[in-house]
């Protein structure tokens, strides 16, 4: 049987061949002798499943639960290779979430864990853990098995080159998203070398495990505390997170993780005042300058505004700067992207929302008429940024005046009110100044109305916009 085998193997490196094995269920002979003790015999049955497995075809056939039993008990087999070539055969078979669901029934996790000591074993079972990391349910069975995590953190903060192998830090960046497993990396007592290394080698996915652990409230909290402790005095680890941005500004790779990590501490003690004259308010500046930064570090950039427009440690500094224009600007340029946009009128409403710095922010900018355009968005969250935000501007606009008299978005906003009050009436009454024609409210401006078509109301808003700065 081991040299037919071996035969067989042979000739189906001919793939055409090999097509006639398959429908002749050369998987469903195979799989029938995983429970042979001849380790010779195994070893090319294993092969052959190996080499079979890479066709979705044959997997559903091969992935079976016996099977799968089988593999798992012969990756527990005394002779190295044959639980090297089980593993191997589990990885290209764990790509399907169904049979990855199946292999967590069997205890395989736990096993793998405890194959993490041996080194032969580490690749594969790195590369099978991340298959797993990929389900919220395992990250958490990880997390349980704390001796597992340690030592992965453990070849982390010790991996010889200067960027740490992505096998392990992809690992590492889908175990950080989970809470419980972020908890363990803070507790372990090799989080503040992590933060080291991450220091010294620049290296973006090793500090997106950061910027993922940061994203935890509960977890924030603690990673704060353990690198403020007297033994790691790392207390001032923002400040050098806002230099690595400021020289990685060609990097964009790592400056989006270090603002992602930077946006994700939302705590009230921090100095944000401090950083922004430690140059992170030029920093921002610079990265929000139009068409200058990918999309996904705008967005870094306006959730680290967010922070700032919060913290009244910082806001002055905001409201002072070029950034409410800049943010005012954004507005129309990404008014496309509702992720960004909603994340704009978030932050506009933390800087209004201060008594010192609103009337200065409302002179400076013409916010009004800016998100006055998003009050007719379909999209729910837009909605509901928009009119908190439109709910704080017109009050602030009773008692808005200017040397030269009420200011012109102060009436635009109170026609703006009045039409989201009366909606019923603008529409009749717009209907009679047409001449009862039936034309389209939206051709007097009214912001809730569903008619017309889209793009060309984009095109009027960017129209009277661009006419209003000039462009």
């Amino acid at each position: 049987m081991h040299v037919c085998l071996c035969v067989l193997l042979n000739l189906a490196e001919e793939i055409s061949i090999e097509k006639k094995m398959v429908n002749r269920k050369i998987p469903h002979l195979l799989i029938q002798l995983l429970d042979r003790t001849q380790e010779d015999l195994l070893l090319v049955v294993l092969t052959f499943l190996k080499k079979l497995s890479v066709f979705e075809e044959n997997k559903d056939q091969i992935a079976v639960p016996e099977t799968l039993s089988n593999l798992v008990r012969l990756a527990q087999h005394q002779n190295q290779r044959i639980a090297l070539l089980s593993l191997r055969l589990l990885f290209n078979l764990s790509f399907d979430e169904r049979v990855r669901a199946a292999l967590v029934e069997s205890g395989i996790v736990k096993l793998l864990v405890d194959l993490l000591k041996n080194p032969p074993f580490r690749h594969i079972v790195l590369r099978l853990l991340y298959h797993f990391s990929m389900d919220d349910r395992c990250k958490s069975l990880m997390a349980y098995h704390r001796d597992g995590m340690i030592m992965l953190l453990q070849l982390v903060v010790h991996f010889p080159e200067p960027r740490v192998g992505k096998d392990l830090v992809a690992l590492m960046v889908n175990l950080a998203s989970n809470a419980r497993a972020a908890e363990v990396i803070v507790q372990s007592g090799l989080f503040p070398p992590i933060m080291l290394r991450v220091m010294k080698h620049r290296d973006p996915l090793l500090c997106k495990v950061i910027r993922n652990v940061a994203s935890h409230s509960g977890v924030l909290e603690q990673m704060c505390e353990v690198l403020d402790t007297e033994g790691v005095r790392m207390a001032k680890w923002m400040n050098e997170f806002v230099r690595m941005a400021v020289c990685s500004v060609d990097h964009p790779d790592f400056l989006v993780e270090v603002l992602g990590t930077l946006a994700n501490v939302t705590l009230e003690e921090v100095a944000w005042g401090e950083l922004c004259e430690s140059g992170l308010l030029e920093l921002l500046t610079r990265l929000l300058v139009p068409s200058f930064s990918e999309d996904d570090v705008v967005l870094e950039c306006v959730l680290l505004i967010g922070n700032l427009a919060s913290s009244r440690d910082s806001v002055q500094h905001v409201a002072e700067s070029r950034l409410p224009t800049m943010m005012q600007d954004l507005l129309v340029e990404k008014r496309e992207d509702e992720e960004i946009v909603v994340q704009l009128l978030f932050a506009f409403q933390c800087l209004v929302s201060h008594d010192e710095v609103r009337e200065f922010v409302l002179q400076e900018t013409e916010l009004a008429p800016a998100i006055m355009r998003f009050a007719r968005a379909r999209n729910p969250l837009v909605l509901e940024y928009t009119t908190a935000l439109l709910q704080i501007v017109a009050v602030a606009s009773d008692n808005q005046t200017t040397e030269e008299g009420v200011p012109d978005w102060v009436a635009q906003i109170k026609g703006f009110r009045f039409e989201q009050h009366n909606p019923e009436w603008c529409r009749y009454v717009n209907r009679e100044l047409s001449g009862g024609t039936g034309m389209s409210p939206g051709a007097y401006g009214g912001y809730y109305d569903d008619q017309g078509s889209p793009r060309d109301d984009e095109e009027e808003f960017a129209f009277h916009w661009s006419a209003r700065h000039g462009y």
